[in-house]
């Protein structure tokens, strides 16, 4: 066993390739500077995860899939909850927080769970949303990131909304003359609704030849993606590549930033796209993320899901006005301090810190 006499325990089933994962590591940042005593229990040990500060233990659990595997990892929560009484312990994404609510029932230890993702989309079905509803029920605290996805559950789920955090090692914004640009990195699934983006980029750049393309990122989209730009006929100006941790270096001068998911919690790309000073253009999506955190016309664009014409139409707005580019970023950029991780530190010490013994 090696999480012992910790203060908090995160509950993750990776610490890689995730925004669930990015927000744990740098809450556990901010706790143990705070001089809290952390931990993480980790499901899955992927390459590529996000580092973690000096002082905060991590733990794997058993490995594998099926049911088999999560009687073996609710046990293991058992046991690290019975080794560490004290601690208060934060679940994130929805088959976590129901194994980590079964694994310490009869327990003394806080619980604290959150959801990650639109719970109408990830997680739902008759049979999970019930189980799911009535498990919920047993935590202290679910955690929601929008007004939208606590609504989905019943007032009998005790329940609030923390916005994400934005890491703080994030380059300043940029100022200057910004390079002919579309950038966009996040995860290559379905959700993200990429095709949606080389279509608009594809109408965009008829009248913007002088622009590219650049996506940062790795999924399961990545060859569909390469196809489409060349059924497009425009591989030649837009690149897919894998994902970088310089990333915000890498693209910090670019004229525009877009997003087109389909569905999402709330984007971290977005945030610290926002937080560098991006333009920044997203879908108005479930379950409402996007439009928690961006001022239509003031410090980002909303258009709607799946309208790929609108979206070429406002990228081709923002790359015609110099003026608005200016004041979308230097507004965007507002949210470094607002959501800043002291600041959304605060607020997740009401509901676990401020609990614990």
């Amino acid at each position: 066993m090696i999480l012992e006499n910790r203060d908090i325990i995160f509950v993750s089933n990776a610490l890689a390739n995730g925004g669930a994962a990015r927000v744990i590591c740098v809450l556990a940042a901010e706790f143990t500077r705070r001089g809290k005593r952390v931990g993480i229990a980790v499901y899955n040990n992927y390459e590529g995860e996000y580092p973690v500060v000096d002082g905060v233990q991590k733990e794997y659990g058993p490995q594998g899939s099926g049911g088999h595997s999560k009687v073996n990892r609710i046990s293991w929560l058992r046991g690290i909850a019975k080794h560490n009484p004290y601690a208060c312990f934060v679940a994130f994404e929805y088959f976590v927080n129901m194994q980590t609510i079964i694994a310490l029932a009869g327990l003394p230890n806080r619980l604290v769970i959150s959801e990650r993702n639109d719970p109408a989309r990830v997680g739902s079905g008759k049979k999970t949303n019930w189980l799911r509803e009535r498990l919920y029920r047993y935590a202290d605290m679910l955690v929601c990131q929008t007004d939208d996805a606590a609504a989905y559950f019943s007032d009998k789920v005790a329940k609030t909304v923390i916005l994400n955090p934005v890491k703080d090692n994030l380059p300043e914004p940029f100022c200057g003359e910004r390079r002919h640009l579309v950038a966009c990195f996040c995860r290559l699934e379905k959700q993200k609704n990429l095709g949606m983006l080389l279509r608009a980029f594809a109408e965009f750049f008829a009248s913007h030849d002088d622009w590219t393309l650049e996506v940062y990122g790795d999924g399961t989209e990545r060859d569909s993606l390469v196809a489409l730009a060349e059924e497009l006929d425009i591989a030649n100006v837009v690149s897919i590549n894998p994902g970088r941790q310089d990333v915000h270096d890498v693209v910090r001068d670019a004229g525009l930033f877009v997003l087109p998911s389909d569905y999402e919690g709330l984007s971290n790309s977005m945030l610290e796209a926002m937080a560098i000073g991006l333009p920044c253009i997203c879908t108005d999506c479930p379950c409402g993320g996007a439009r928690m955190v961006i001022h239509d016309g003031e410090n980002g664009i909303l258009v709607p899901v799946g309208d790929e014409h609108e979206l070429a139409v406002t990228m081709t707005r923002v790359a015609d006005d110099n003026d608005l580019a200016y004041r979308l970023g230097a507004n965007a950029a507002g949210v470094r301090e607002l959501l800043s991780a002291n600041a959304i530190a605060d607020m997740w010490s009401e509901v676990i810190v401020g609990e614990c013994r």
